[in-house]
């Protein structure tokens, strides 16, 4: 197994394990293209990919994370937003050197700690990040998302709102 930075010629195999990732989770596996993957992630300036590839090239396992600064500890960090493993390679060691990776390349542009998620029901994903020596918080997430999020976008700046606008929570 070879662990490394995606690089543009990766973006056909990373689409279909992000596909396959979607899937998994439910999510929409038609929005994103090969297109996307490469212009929109691989080349992003401060999106971080690494991909696990097995000896033959395959790729097998990939995550992406972007910079985020956690104010309660004062310091920078990544934020993990995708770690995906295919299934017949899943428990061999992958997912923990492609965070290793990641967790290298984010201590070299200044990271202090990589920020990581998983659905409730993803019980694997939480024993692993415990046996990272992660410490696991109850949050609930939010996404403003799609029309909503344009919507939001929108809005005038305050100064230049109706006074009979609705107040805020």
């Amino acid at each position: 197994m070879r662990v490394r930075a995606a690089e543009a010629r990766d973006a056909h195999a990373l689409h279909a394990l992000m596909v396959a990732l979607n899937r998994d989770q439910g999510d929409p596996t038609h929005l994103l293209t090969p297109r996307l993957v490469e212009t929109a992630i691989i080349a992003h300036d401060t999106t971080i990919v690494i991909v696990a590839e097995d000896d033959d090239g395959t790729l097998i396992g990939y995550a992406t994370a972007h910079p985020t600064y956690e104010t309660g500890h004062a310091e920078h960090g990544l934020y993990v937003g995708d770690l995906y493993v295919v299934p017949a390679r899943r428990r061999q060691g992958v997912a923990r050197a492609i965070l290793a990776a990641l967790a290298r390349a984010g201590h070299a542009r200044g990271a202090r700690h990589l920020w990581l998620t998983a659905r409730e029901s993803n019980t694997a994903a939480h024993a692993f990040y415990r046996r990272l020596g992660a410490h696991g918080e109850r949050v609930m997430a939010f996404a403003v998302a799609h029309q909503d999020f344009l919507n939001l976008a929108a809005e005038p700046p305050p100064a230049t709102r109706a006074r009979n606008a609705e107040p805020e929570a």
